[in-house]
């Protein structure tokens, strides 16, 4: 069974397990040549969200998140159209195991992530989702569209596939977006 956690204590465990999954989850072309470095700093931020999910014990996939305006900053050369909003968090990055896809852990850490921002009165998000593997399809059909476009070759992909650039808020009516 699937469950999904908020990892606050990053180790070395936590990075290596991280590496590992983002290796196995996506085309080589795609992955980060320098993503131990990478996740060993990101992972260690304060105002950063690394959000865990497990199978028993064996950790099977995350959901990172950032605040947004540093994605802004972070990506200008790359999506020029973003713009600065500093009550909406980032998803920078999911991967799922291939063999434990398509069983609600993307919701699992989604719903996760929602609470963790609530307790800092962020209702947004933000991301470049994926097209091909229907998260894109996915964030629309669950959640308010705030804001929505299409890159038809998004750099991070190689250049190999389009990506939506999505701002999006929970549906519940209970949480405004600002």
């Amino acid at each position: 069974m699937l469950k999904a956690e908020v990892i606050r204590d990053v180790d070395d465990t936590v990075v290596t397990d991280t590496v590992l999954i983002d290796r196995s989850s996506y085309p080589r072309a795609w992955i980060y040549s320098d993503a131990e470095e990478y996740y060993g700093q990101m992972l260690r931020k304060k105002n950063n969200i690394h959000i865990m999910l497990r199978d028993h014990e064996r950790r099977v996939g995350f959901l990172f998140a950032i605040p947004h305006n540093e994605a802004v900053a972070e990506l200008e050369d790359d999506d020029p159209l973003m713009e600065t909003d500093s009550a909406t968090y980032y998803v920078e990055n999911v991967a799922i195991l291939p063999g434990y896809r398509n069983q609600k852990g993307f919701s699992q850490m989604l719903e996760i992530l929602r609470t963790e921002l609530r307790k800092r009165a962020i209702f947004k998000i933000s991301m470049h989702a994926r097209v091909s593997n229907n998260v894109s399809k996915n964030i629309q059909k669950n959640m308010n569209i705030l804001k929505i476009r299409r890159i038809d070759a998004w750099g991070y992909y190689n250049f190999e596939e389009p990506t939506d650039y999505i701002i999006a808020a929970w549906p519940d009516g209970k949480e405004k977006s600002r």
